[in-house]
Formats: C-alpha cells, sequence, structure tokens
C-alpha cells in the first residue's frame, strides 16, 4: 500500500509542470545538441578539410582534369587561407594557369595565345615549343592574310597586309598595286570631284614630264598618278608645292584634300602646273 501511494505521489507532481516549461527544456537540449554537433564537424572540417581537398585537386591535375583540380585548390585556398597547405595549393593554381594557357597556344591557330604564353612564361615548360609554335604561325599568319587580300584585291586589304608584314619581298610591288587601286577606287566614286586643270608650260615632247602642284585645299594633299606599270603617289602639305616627274604618257589621276576625292585624265609629254582647291562639281 506504502509502494502504491509513493507512485501516486510522483505522478501527481509530474502532471504538475507546464507543458510550456517541459517545451522550453526540450527545445534547450536540441539546440545544444545542434550546436555540439556542428562544432564536431567544424572540427572534423579543420583536421581533414583541407588534406582532402589538396589530395582530390592533385588527383585531378596529375589526370589533367584541370577545372575540377582548380576548384578543389581555390576552395582550400579560401576556405583555409592561413593554413600551409594553402601555400602549396596556390602553386598548383599557377601550374593550372601555365597549363591551361599553353592548351590554348597549342591548339589554337590565334597567334596571340604563343605570344602572350612567351611573354608571361619566358621561363616556362613549354617555351622552347611555343616558340617554334610561333615561328609556325606566323608563316601560316601572313599566307593566310596574303591570300585574303588577293581574293579581296582592294586598297585596303592591302594596305592592311602591307601594315602587318612591311619587310615582305614584293613590298615594293604591293605598293604599287595600292596606288592603282586607289586610283580605280576613286574614279569609280560617284563623289569624286573634278579634277583641276594642267597648265602645259611648253609644248615640246619629251620623254620625261614633270608636273608641279600647289597644295591650296587648306588640308595634307595626296595625289596619285597611274599608266600601266606606272604608279607614283606625292603628298603635299597645306600650302605647299612640290613637282612630280613621269615618263610621258597617259595617265589616270586622282587626288584625296579634307575628305574630298578629284579624278582625270591627263596626257602628259613636257612640264606641266596644276593648284589644286576644294571644288563641288561632281566626277
Amino acid at each position: 500500500m506504502k509502494k502504491i501511494s509513493l507512485i501516486f505521489i510522483f505522478t501527481i507532481l509530474y502532471s504538475c509542470v507546464p507543458q510550456s516549461e517541459y517545451d522550453k527544456v526540450v527545445s534547450q537540449k536540441n539546440e545544444i545538441e545542434q550546436e555540439r554537433d556542428k562544432l564536431m564537424e567544424e572540427l572534423e572540417g579543420i583536421k581533414f578539410g583541407a588534406p582532402n581537398l589538396l589530395s582530390d585537386g592533385k588527383t585531378f591535375y596529375y589526370a589533367r582534369f584541370f577545372i575540377n583540380a582548380r576548384m578543389k585548390f581555390q576552395t582550400l585556398v579560401e576556405k583555409y587561407p592561413d593554413m600551409p597547405l594553402a601555400i602549396e595549393a596556390k602553386k598548383y593554381l599557377s601550374d593550372i594557369d601555365e597549363e591551361e594557357l599553353w592548351s590554348q597556344a597549342n591548339t589554337l591557330e590565334d597567334i596571340s595565345y604563343c605570344e602572350k604564353y612567351i611573354s608571361k612564361y619566358p621561363n616556362g615548360h613549354y617555351i622552347t615549343m611555343a616558340i617554334s609554335r610561333r615561328a609556325e604561325l606566323a608563316i601560316l599568319d601572313k599566307q593566310k592574310l596574303f591570300d585574303a587580300a588577293t581574293a579581296q584585291n582592294t586598297s585596303y586589304s592591302w594596305r592592311n597586309f602591307l601594315d602587318r608584314y612591311p619587310d615582305y619581298p614584293d613590298a615594293e610591288a604591293i605598293r604599287k598595286k595600292i596606288i592603282r587601286l586607289e586610283v580605280d577606287e576613286i574614279f569609280g566614286d560617284k563623289a569624286t570631284g573634278q579634277m583641276p586643270t594642267f597648265n602645259q608650260y611648253n609644248n615640246n615632247y619629251s620623254a620625261n614630264s614633270s608636273v608641279q602642284i600647289s597644295n591650296n585645299t587648306g588640308c595634307e594633299l595626296t595625289v596619285r598618278y597611274y599608266s600601266g606599270p606606272e604608279a607614283e603617289l606625292i603628298i603635299i602639305p597645306v600650302g605647299a608645292n612640290k613637282t612630280v616627274y613621269l615618263p610621258s604618257g597617259s595617265y589616270k589621276i586622282a587626288a584625296s584634300a579634307c575628305g574630298a576625292n578629284y579624278a582625270g585624265n591627263e596626257s602628259l609629254h613636257g612640264e606641266y602646273g596644276s593648284t589644286f582647291y576644294i571644288t563641288s562639281s561632281k566626277y
């Protein structure tokens, strides 16, 4: 009877604790357990996280899976920047940068990647191959640009070629070609102005002719002469006079100044003079 009474009293006392207090105690207990688990997880991460990241990164690196390796090494450096392993990870990241740049230089036909590798890694693992690759691409690039200029056959395409390769063996012949093309292009432009009249100083026939040009356009003046294989270009400063000497013959002449073009034909066989000025009439 005594035993039954004690159990009854305990049950009555326990049932007197409010539910809210009980829930609070349970909640606090759960929070403490969560904090403990979180702390244990952080301790485990500090102990094993960095080594695992470095190990995984190395595995990917030597398998040449550089994207995956970079992710592992970068995570290590970001999460554990003060750990000694971060220094090793940074070294691998630097090696990956070189490997990726060389991969581009070795597979793409853009010579700039080789030039970038040689500039950035003068003592790099692949420097000898990069120099050889650059030489190969330079030859290929020159031929591609030459073929493009030949196909387009415009003054712009040939100027672009000479800008890249001013020491090309046939550079002088290409310059003559550019002059002839510019003359034809100006003649074909509907906005081209009328060439000013040439004044002949004597009527005696000569195998060679001379033309004295005065530039009164207010801008730098460029004059081009084209007759068969002959092609000459003369540039005259503002307000200046210059004389050009040419074999006698019939010439197509094109001039440019102040954004305007002029064109005309002249048969030269002696001494001439001409003054250039801006005109609104059309050729």
